[in-house]
């Protein structure tokens, strides 16, 4: 009942950032606005790792899998960074006349919904995790200690999503 009481606020909110994805879609395709394709590759490669993540989610609180539990805060970590770059490389592209202001505020909106979904992705997974820690350690603890990279097998898996996810 815990894990569930922790985690349906985050479900919801997902489908909310969902909705506002399409809606953005829509946008685009109602002002006739299109996107680069270096902007398009970059959101692919963001959109492949945000599914990635939701799958992880899923599974990890479907079968309260510790260790898929642990898979979602590096892969929540890297899509941070992805969306953080994908913004700077917009800016590039704005100054160089690539792109416009315009489609800048609906790409921004996107991101940012994108990145919302892996914040409540990492708190889900956060629930699982502790269930499974049962009063041994505080949540809190575990993220700062991963978050430096203190833990081997965070660090492991953030660079193979680094290098998975790169752009």
């Amino acid at each position: 009942m815990t894990k569930i009481l922790h985690s349906i606020g985050n479900f919801e909110r997902i489908s909310d950032h969902a909705r506002n994805l399409a809606e953005s879609a829509e946008e685009l395709s109602g002002k006739g606005l299109e996107l680069s394709d270096h902007a398009l590759a970059e959101l692919d490669k963001l959109e492949t790792a945000v599914k990635e993540i939701l799958d992880i989610t899923v599974a990890a609180y479907e079968t309260n899998d510790v260790d898929l539990a642990k898979k979602v805060e590096p892969l929540e970590e890297v899509i941070d960074i992805l969306t953080e770059t994908i913004k700077v490389r917009h800016i590039g592209r704005l100054r160089r006349g690539e792109c416009t202001i315009e489609n800048g505020f609906v790409l921004s909106d996107m991101l940012n919904n994108y990145e919302r979904i892996s914040d409540h992705c990492s708190n889900i997974a956060m629930a699982v995790l502790e269930m499974q820690l049962d009063g041994r350690a505080e949540p809190h603890e575990y993220l700062g200690k991963v978050r430096t990279m203190q833990d081997a097998d965070y660090r492991t898996a953030y660079e193979e999503y680094e290098t998975k996810y790169a752009i």
